[in-house]
């Protein structure tokens, strides 16, 4: 099992988030995980496809040093073959904030362009379209999808650490959508939206993790990718809050001065 991949999830205790007033709705502080979950290690797609594997860079950046992304023939559709996208000289990436709660990374592939959102021991890797076709090889590839530890290598006592885990990060989540959701005050088409992405979570952690090796056993592709929702709820939460809060900032700071003559007068009487 790679080193770190099965930490404890993020504490749901004690941080109220920015410019939360009392008697409104609080998110607890989630951290977003560390990229050194995954450097040093050797990851696969769905637990078994490919591997990507990250190093540090200079000026402390993120590489990926190894990139082997498994598909199929071109000119034979159903024959797999892979294709090594970076051996020998390392790709750099391109740190790109956190806009959904977690490091975001743009990897610039001249064939492949691809990003990837960096989760606990694993990368959510997202790319449109989704396959990439490099044709000297004869191989399509699909980059998309989770990257994490072998499937095959999680054991019974790492899952029953998932699963200890599991109701920890599910009640997280919750949380955080219900602050979210109260945030939303009397805005319906607010409520709707965030109640609509929250409905189709459920389905979405299906599509992403179903190919996932052995996952009806050991849960990892599911804990991460609801981690990762915890955190883009939080995100969401604190953004509202903010742009909440701003307009009352601005209105005060226009609130003109009075009028110094007023004010002479004033002192005088």
């Amino acid at each position: 099992m790679l080193p770190g991949a099965l930490q404890g999830s993020p504490s749901t205790a004690g941080t109220q988030s920015p410019g939360a007033a009392p008697g409104q709705p609080k998110a607890a502080g989630l951290k977003p995980p560390s990229e050194e979950t995954i450097v040093g290690h050797e990851l696969s797609r769905d637990g078994f496809a490919g591997i990507i594997a990250f190093q540090r860079g200079s000026g402390n950046g993120l590489e990926i040093a190894r990139l082997l992304i498994a598909g199929e023939e071109i000119s034979r559709p159903g024959e797999q073959c892979q294709v090594e996208v970076v051996a020998g000289t390392p790709i750099q990436t391109r740190f790109a904030g956190r806009p959904n709660g977690v490091s975001h990374y743009e990897v610039e592939i001249e064939t492949c362009p691809f990003s990837l959102d960096v989760l606990e021991g694993a990368v959510l890797v997202t790319r449109t379209p989704k396959t990439c076709d490099f044709r000297a090889a004869d191989c399509r590839v699909d980059p998309a999808g989770l990257w994490g530890p072998p499937g095959n290598a999680i054991g019974p006592d790492q899952t029953k650490q998932l699963e200890r885990e599991r109701g920890r990060v599910e009640s997280a989540m919750l949380a955080q959508f219900h602050a979210l959701l109260k945030s939303a005050g009397k805005d319906k088409e607010a409520i709707k939206q965030i109640a609509s992405e929250q409905a189709g979570f459920s389905s979405e952690r299906e599509v992403i993790c179903r190919n996932y090796l052995r996952e009806d056993f050991h849960g990892f592709c599911g804990l991460r990718i609801t981690q990762a929702r915890a955190l883009a709820l939080q995100t969401a939460f604190e953004d509202r809050t903010k742009a909440k809060a701003k307009p009352a900032r601005t209105r005060a700071k226009l609130k003109p001065d009075p009028d110094p003559a007023i004010q002479s007068k004033a002192k005088s009487e």
